[in-house]
């Protein structure tokens, strides 16, 4: 969870003020008091400008949760793209509603597809839509592995693989300083982490934002 702002996000702000769209759902997360569970600019808008890319049409979101990341993306989809997301939170699913309802929504043009329930539960269902240009994962970590092995068999050549959190709010940098509580979660990040890096179908690299975000790029 994002709570508080480092300088960059910081000048970020300053210089790239965010959409209004962005702003309402912030406003609501506050008001739920979930602010920070949501993706900030720094990662918004690259996942934006991903998605500006001309041959990136179909989207595949693990982890819903407002809307966020979904209007980011969709701002740079527009009407050439569909998102397929996936939700389990009832409460994340009415919100998620109510942001794909909103006029500033509907004015990108993109399109969406909210799939209710557990991820592995709904990807299967969307399968036979890909292959897939872009995946985002942000969602459960005791699931990046699972999730990694079905976006790694639907994921177009050239497609891009993006998952957040991955520093796993700092336990990765002090692994042996984890209670019992986070223990599996950090042996399945290590088990993501080892599977894409070691994959030569993938090109790999980390983006250092402030919980994380590992970029992979499928040959």
């Amino acid at each position: 969870m994002r709570n508080q702002i480092s300088k960059e996000q910081s000048l970020l702000h300053q210089w790239a003020p965010k959409p209004e769209p962005i702003l309402e759902i912030e406003n609501r997360l506050k008001i739920d008091h979930r602010l920070g569970i949501n993706i900030d600019s720094m990662e918004g808008l690259f996942l934006r400008a991903l998605c500006l890319q001309p041959h990136v049409e179909k989207v595949v979101e693990i982890g819903t949760q407002y809307g966020c990341s979904t209007t980011w993306m969709a701002m740079g989809l527009k009407s050439k793209g569909i998102i397929y997301t996936c939700e389990q939170d009832e409460k994340c699913i009415a919100a998620a509603k109510k942001t794909f309802t909103q006029s500033s929504f509907l004015e990108t043009g993109c399109r969406v597809e909210l799939l209710e329930g557990p991820a592995l539960e709904s990807l299967p269902k969307i399968s036979a839509k890909g292959p897939f240009d872009l995946i985002f994962i942000d969602a459960n970590k005791s699931g990046y592995l699972d999730y990694y092995h079905w976006a790694k068999d639907h994921l177009k050549s050239g497609g891009y693989l993006i998952a957040d959190n991955v520093f796993l709010f700092g336990h990765m940098f002090h692994p042996d300083r984890v209670d019992a509580k986070h223990e599996k979660m950090l042996k399945v990040m290590q088990d993501f982490y080892q599977a894409l890096f070691s994959n030569p179908e993938f090109c790999t690299s980390m983006i250092p934002t402030a919980e994380g975000m590992l970029f992979a790029v499928k040959s």
